[in-house]
C-alpha cells in the first residue's frame, strides 16, 4: 500500500499536528463490541437501497436498512448502451452503462413478475433512440419494495440518521456505522459482507451545491426530503473520490413554484419551442432537460417559456401521463395562455409579438425540412420529426428548471465498489443509486435515475456477497 493511501486509511490524526487534524474528516475506529452485527447494513431507504435489502432478505440474509427520515418496440441492450453513451457525451464510465443496462432488464422482468405491476405508459424520452421509458406510479414502486423487503424479514429502522462509517484498522475494511436515533442515543452496527451506502444526492444542501454546482442556486430542489449528502460525505471520510460532479445540472419543464415531480411538462419533446422573454429560442428543444434547464435559468431573469399549436398538444398529450393536467382540453390551460394567433398569445404572455412570429416563422420554415438553425432535427434525442406550429389556437407556458436529483456522486466501479482517490476500491464499501457518480456523464437520459436505483441496489447486493 502506498504512503499517501496510507495518509488516508492509516489513522489520520495520528500524522498531524492537532490545528490539522481538526479541520480534517478522521475515519472512525470500529467499538470493540457491536451492538447488534448484521450480514448486510444498508443507509439509506430508497430505491437503491431497499432493492439490495429485499433481495438479500430474500437470500436468507439478516439485513438492516437505515432510514433518516408491453409495446411493440424494436430496443436492445447495445442500442441502449449507445443511447447513454451519447447523452453523456462519452464522458460516463461505460462499463458502469453495460452493468446498468444488463442489470435493468432482469430488474424489472423480477419486479412486473412479482408485484404484478404493469407500466402505465411506454414513452420516448430525451436521448433515447426508441421508446423505452416505462413509467410507472413511482410511489407504488417503492411501496412494493418496502413491503416486499420487510415481508423477506429485513429489518428497517427510521429516524436513525448514520453519523460515521466504521473502520477495522487491522483488517483495514469498513465494517459498520455509527447511528444516532431522534434522541441522540448512538448505536453501532456491524456488517459482515461491509456497507452500502444508498443515501440519494446532494440537491438539498447548500453548502455542497455551492461547492460542486454553484450554477444551481436559483433552482428548485423537489428532490427526496433527505437529500442532503450524507452518505457523500461519509465516505469521503476515508478518500472516497467523486465523478460528475462538474455536470450537475438541473431538469426543464417544470410549471413556476413547483412542488412536484408531476408538475412537469415534456411538450417540446413532441415539438414546442422554447423561448426567452425577447420570444427568441435559445436551446434546441431535442437536447436533454438538463442541458435545456441549466440553458433556461441563464437567461434574463431566468424566464423561458413553451410554445405549441393545437397539432402538437393533441401529439403531446399520450406520450406522456401527466400532459393532461398542462392540456387536457383544447384552448384551456391553468398554466399559461391561449389565443388565435401568435401574436395574440405572445402579447398575453408579455412577450413582443413581433419577435416571437418571426421566430415560429423561421422555424416552420426550417425545421421541418432539416435546416433549422440550431440544429433541431428530432423531436427528442434521435426520435421524431419537427413540425411546423401552425393550428390554432397557439399556448404559451412559462416553465422553470427544477433539481430533481444531482446525477453525480461518488465514484464507483462497475461492481458498485467506492473508488479512493487513487482509484483503488475502499474495502467493505459500496454504494448504489443517486448517490453513486460515474454513470450519466454530462447528461441523463430521461427515467434512469429511477431505474438506476432498483437496478443498482441488486447489483450492489449480488457483488458484496459474489453471488454474482
Amino acid at each position: 500500500m502506498s504512503t499517501r493511501r496510507q495518509l488516508i486509511k492509516g489513522g489520520i490524526a495520528g500524522l498531524f499536528s492537532a490545528g490539522a487534524a481538526s479541520v480534517m474528516a478522521t475515519p472512525k475506529d470500529q467499538p470493540q463490541q457491536f451492538d447488534e452485527v448484521y450480514d448486510l447494513v444498508i443507509i439509506g431507504a430508497g430505491g437503491a437501497g431497499l432493492s439490495a435489502g429485499g433481495h438479500a432478505a430474500e437470500d436468507g440474509m439478516k439485513v438492516l436498512i437505515l432510514e433518516k427520515k408491453a409495446e411493440n418496440i424494436v430496443d436492445s441492450e447495445e442500442l441502449f448502451i449507445k443511447d447513454m453513451m451519447e447523452v453523456g457525451h462519452g464522458v460516463c464510465d461505460p462499463e458502469l452503462v453495460k452493468a446498468f443496462v444488463s442489470a435493468s432488464g432482469r430488474e424489472h422482468d423480477w419486479m412486473t413478475k412479482t408485484s404484478g405491476m404493469k407500466p402505465i405508459k411506454v414513452m420516448v424520452n430525451s436521448g433515447m433512440s426508441v421508446p423505452r421509458s416505462h413509467r410507472y406510479n413511482s410511489s407504488k414502486v417503492t411501496m412494493f419494495y418496502y413491503e416486499y423487503a420487510k415481508k423477506m424479514g429485513a429489518k428497517i429502522v427510521m429516524n436513525a440518521k448514520a453519523e460515521h462509517l466504521l473502520w477495522d484498522n487491522d483488517k483495514k475494511e469498513i465494517t459498520g456505522v455509527s447511528v444516532s436515533d431522534k434522541n441522540g442515543n448512538i448505536k453501532n452496527y456491524g456488517s459482515k459482507n461491509g456497507v452500502l451506502l444508498a443515501t440519494g444526492g446532494f440537491a438539498r444542501n447548500p453548502k455542497l451545491l455551492a461547492k460542486y454546482s454553484p450554477g444551481s442556486k436559483d433552482a428548485v430542489a423537489i428532490s427526496g426530503g433527505g437529500t442532503t449528502g450524507d452518505g457523500l460525505l461519509m465516505a469521503q471520510e476515508y478518500g472516497a473520490d467523486v465523478a460528475d460532479v462538474a455536470y450537475v445540472k438541473p431538469t426543464y419543464g417544470f410549471t413556476l413554484n413547483p412542488k412536484h415531480v408531476s408538475d412537469k411538462s415534456s411538450v417540446f419533446y413532441a415539438g414546442a419551442l422554447i423561448v426567452n422573454n425577447k420570444g427568441k429560442r435559445f436551446i434546441r428543444e431535442n437536447d436533454s432537460y438538463k442541458t435545456i434547464g441549466e440553458a433556461a435559468l441563464a437567461q434574463d431573469k431566468g424566464q423561458s417559456f413553451m410554445v405549441f399549436d393545437e397539432t402538437i398538444r393533441v401529439q403531446a398529450l399520450p406520450k406522456d401521463p401527466r400532459e393532461p393536467r398542462f392540456m387536457g382540453e383544447k384552448g384551456k390551460t391553468d398554466f399559461g395562455f391561449v389565443g388565435n394567433t401568435i401574436e395574440e398569445v405572445a402579447q398575453k404572455a408579455g412577450i413582443d409579438p413581433k419577435a416571437l412570429r418571426a421566430t415560429v416563422d423561421d422555424y416552420n420554415a426550417n425545421a421541418p425540412k432539416g435546416t433549422d438553425s440550431l440544429g433541431r432535427n428530432t423531436l427528442a434525442g434521435g426520435y421524431g420529426k419537427p413540425i411546423a406550429l401552425t393550428e390554432a389556437p397557439f399556448v404559451i407556458i412559462p416553465a422553470t428548471a427544477c433539481l430533481l436529483s444531482t446525477y453525480c456522486g461518488l465514484k464507483v466501479n462497475k461492481d458498485l465498489q467506492v473508488l479512493d482517490v487513487f482509484g483503488e476500491p475502499i474495502k467493505g464499501l459500496y454504494a448504489a443509486g443517486e448517490v453513486c457518480g460515474g454513470f450519466h456523464g454530462q447528461s441523463s437520459m430521461s427515467g434512469t435515475g429511477f431505474a438506476k436505483a432498483f437496478s443498482l441496489g441488486r447489483l450492489a447486493y449480488e457483488s458484496m456477497t459474489q453471488k454474482k
